[in-house]
């Protein structure tokens, strides 16, 4: 693609060289060597005109558009106006397109500028996030240690001595809340890693048998204070490939939701496996 410059140069030098020419095929061909003589310098004056007028709209036209081209093509790259000195030119047009350039410029710049600080107020409110669910759960997880500890010893027959059903019940209850307690800080912490993006999944095999009776197993007095009944319908032995800390969290969340839920004394849930024929 020619630039606009060399394009007029083109066209007034090919102008040129035909007026040019024409005045020597007339002055050659004319009767009247006068009449020729005079076609002759008048083609001269002609073409030599057409040369300058060309190097005239040169300077008036395509320089200035060229500058303006080029600050557009730098801002385009940098989004800053760099050269903010007034382009001279005679061309009302071009004047008042570089106008317009330099305001709209002005402007980019300070949405930019507004943007930027935007995002920079978003990244510490960001980290601000992290930095408090990081001390909460932290502050949150370290008491319910010694909480759980205790109140399993509590349940164990005659560890701490012999309870009556009233103060069992409560035991239960307060086994019940610290769980839910203890999976809230997990979920925090969970959350806190898929934001930093280190939740990192280890792989293992693991007997889904095995791993359906362990969850029973920690949400049995769960369910068993609210007399709901917690069952499972797999009788196989089947292994699998997953990560066991993500799939428990699966697990607890979908069982601490449906006792939640599902009516007291008289629901039931089931933990039923199915096994994939494609995979």
């Amino acid at each position: 693609m020619l630039p606009i410059k060399h394009t007029l140069f083109l066209v007034s030098g090919v102008s040129s060289f035909i007026i040019f020419y024409m005045g020597i095929v007339n002055f050659l061909t004319s009767v009247e060597q006068s009449t020729g003589m005079i076609l002759l310098i008048f083609s001269v004056f002609v073409a030599t005109g057409t040369l300058l007028g060309t190097v005239y709209i040169s300077k008036s036209i395509t320089k200035p558009i060229e500058k303006l081209a080029q600050s557009m093509t730098e801002f385009s790259k940098t989004n800053k106006m760099s050269n903010k000195n007034q382009i001279k030119t005679n061309v009302k047009e071009i004047f008042e397109l570089n106008e317009n350039f330099e305001s709209m410029g002005e402007k980019v710049e300070k949405t930019i500028e507004v943007q930027n600080e935007y995002v920079q107020k978003l990244k510490d409110i960001d980290r601000k996030k992290l930095e408090f669910s990081s001390m909460v759960s932290h502050e949150l997880k370290t008491p319910l240690v010694p909480i759980l500890g205790y109140v399993q010893m509590l349940q164990k027959d005659n560890f701490l001595g012999e309870l009556n059903e009233k103060q069992l019940d409560a035991v239960n209850e307060i086994y019940t809340s610290t769980i839910k307690l203890q999976r809230l800080v997990g979920d925090i912490l969970t959350t806190q890693k898929l934001d930093l993006g280190k939740l990192d999944f280890n792989e293992e095999e693991i007997n889904v048998s095995e791993l359906i009776n362990n969850v029973i197993k920690e949400f049995k007095p769960s369910a068993d204070v609210k007399k709901i009944l917690l069952t499972h319908e797999y009788k196989g032995n089947t292994n699998i490939i997953t990560d066991k800390d993500r799939i428990n969290q699966v697990f607890s969340n979908l069982i601490k939701n449906a006792i939640d839920f599902v009516p007291e004394n008289t629901g039931k849930i089931t933990i039923g496996v199915k096994e994939d024929p494609v995979n």
